[in-house]
């Protein structure tokens, strides 16, 4: 049984976004450092490669304890820090975020390889310590081909979509056929184009604007971004509504008895 999704208008990108800050406001500082915990995770991988497995099967866990503490939110409960490690212990699809993690391991592994054959030659250039760096560079730049660069841009994009509404459809949906759970998710950004454009250009632009403030809104940002994307994603597949000014163009279910509190 394929699972369904609802179809929105491009204007719900922007109150996906507007619900995310609602409710990242009730209690910021937790949230930021849920959001922080999670990236120092990410980050202790990168100085300590043999962490690299075990951050890789932590993370979808710790997204899920992320998510599960916006529905705590939502239903008007409190939430703390250690909250982000229920999933590790709590019933539910346990088993199937593990899979999902082994199944995402494996997914970085192809596209490093294919960033290695795509671009061996400019890895090998940058590698060379020898080399002056701005000659370095002007080598780098002559060896990298456009069609090349593009199609790594395809298959990271594939790889993005794919897994984007992957751990809550894991989770939350206690979705168990990972190949189908990756197929909705990239379904998810076909059908709901529209919206997720005007989401991420959102994102994208509050970004570039903490450029300008040597990037410390993004300690906000980021957690509001994560919040109005589990936002996004309870919209789109859980059994919920959301108010009658953000109706679906095209519901795909009956499961039309539902709330949406953000």
């Amino acid at each position: 049984m394929s699972i369904e999704l609802r179809v929105f208008k491009a204007n719900v990108g922007l109150k996906w976004f507007k619900a995310g800050w609602l409710i990242f406001k009730t209690q910021p500082f937790t949230f930021i450092f849920m959001h922080l915990f999670i990236g120092i995770i990410g980050l202790l991988s990168l100085f300590l490669p043999f962490l690299q497995i075990i951050a890789a099967i932590a993370t979808p866990f710790l997204t899920a304890g992320f998510y599960q503490a916006v529905i705590t939110k939502q239903q008007g409960g409190k939430i703390m820090l250690a909250d982000i490690l229920k999933p590790f212990t709590a019933k539910g699809n346990r088993m199937g975020l593990l899979r999902l993690a082994l199944y995402q391991m494996a997914a970085g592994v192809l596209m490093a390889l294919l960033a290695g054959g795509l671009f061996a030659e400019a890895i090998e250039i940058m590698s060379n310590s020898s080399v002056d760096p701005n000659i370095a560079l002007q080598q780098v730049i002559d060896n990298i081909s456009m069609a090349n660069v593009v199609l790594f841009l395809i298959a990271l994009s594939f790889y993005l979509t794919a897994f984007s509404y992957a751990v809550p459809l894991v989770y939350f949906n206690q979705q168990k056929r990972i190949f189908e759970v990756l197929k909705s998710s990239l379904l998810v950004f076909y059908h709901n184009m529209a919206p997720l454009s005007i989401y991420g250009a959102i994102a994208a632009g509050l970004m570039m604007l903490s450029m300008f403030l040597s990037f410390l809104p993004l300690l906000v940002l980021m957690p509001i971004c994560y919040i109005s994307f589990f936002v996004s994603y309870q919209a789109i597949f859980m059994p919920v509504v959301p108010p009658a000014d953000t109706q679906p163009d095209t519901p795909q279910h009956n499961h039309d008895s539902g709330r949406f509190d953000a």
